[in-house]
């Protein structure tokens, strides 16, 4: 029955999920205001949707996902308190700031380690049970380390999976799903590295109408991609909504 469950749990969190995201990204929402207004995080025109998530019992908890790369800018635990990722205080007035990025690097020492990360409803129900549990004031060590990597297995399995195909179909592999070890291949990171690069050069070919943009070859040799059809069958539905300014601050923010 549990298993059972978290399938209907993931399939409802990706359903809102790309509901909102497309529903968002048609209205292209204006640069957020900086006002301290907590009212803010409730308004239509924020840059992110708020996806629910479930952990054991009555443990609950809330991702922001932002619009214009669908990265995480925070979560708010059981208590309904935000925590953002640095950068995105502004958007989650009165968040409280947390101590690490949202990057693999920050969460789990790299994306060389995420094909370690088991992913499913098990590990979905207890990465939402860890964030929705988080309190700085008394966190340790062991927790924090607990979070970050619970924050890990949900931007896999919110965020990786409208950004790439791929991704989304392995989870929605009935049997992986429902043991828990669904694994990111080792052959799927450069298409989670290089997202941002494939959707530029996606944008830029729809555009011009041929794929020989400045980083086709880079994705050549790094992702084996080697034509517009071949980078449409990688990734999921939100590149077909981005735009070169989405992409523009995407970059701005990496940097």
């Amino acid at each position: 029955m549990e298993g059972r469950s978290t399938v209907g749990l993931f399939l409802v969190v990706v359903a809102a999920a790309a509901s909102s995201l497309i529903m968002l990204l048609e209205r292209r929402p204006s640069p957020p205001a900086t006002t301290s207004s907590s009212s803010n995080v409730l308004k239509n025109n924020k840059p992110f949707t708020v996806i629910q998530l479930k952990g054991s019992g009555h443990e609950t908890a809330s991702l922001a996902v932002m619009l214009h790369d669908v990265s995480l800018a925070g979560f708010a635990n059981r208590s309904g308190h935000w925590h953002a990722f640095p950068g995105h205080e502004h958007l989650l007035p009165g968040a409280t700031p947390l101590p690490f990025g949202n990057s693999y690097r920050d969460l789990i020492g790299g994306l060389a380690n995420l094909p370690n990360l088991p992913l499913g409803g098990p590990p979905m129900v207890q990465a939402s049970s860890a964030i929705s549990g988080y309190s700085p004031a008394i966190a340790d060590d062991d927790e924090v380390a607990s979070v970050k990597r619970g924050l890990a297995t949900l931007t896999v399995m919110t965020c990786e999976a409208q950004r790439l195909q791929l991704i989304r179909d392995l989870l929605l592999n009935k049997g992986r799903w429902e043991s828990g070890e669904a694994r990111v291949a080792v052959e799927h990171l450069p298409y989670i590295e290089h997202w941002d690069t494939i959707c530029y050069e996606i944008v830029r070919a729809k555009k011009n109408g041929v794929w020989d943009g400045p980083f086709t070859q880079l994705l050549k040799e790094h992702a084996n991609i080697k034509n517009k059809e071949e980078a449409m069958a990688v990734v999921g539905f939100v590149t077909t909504s981005r735009t070169l300014q989405d992409l523009v601050l995407a970059h701005a923010r990496r940097a």
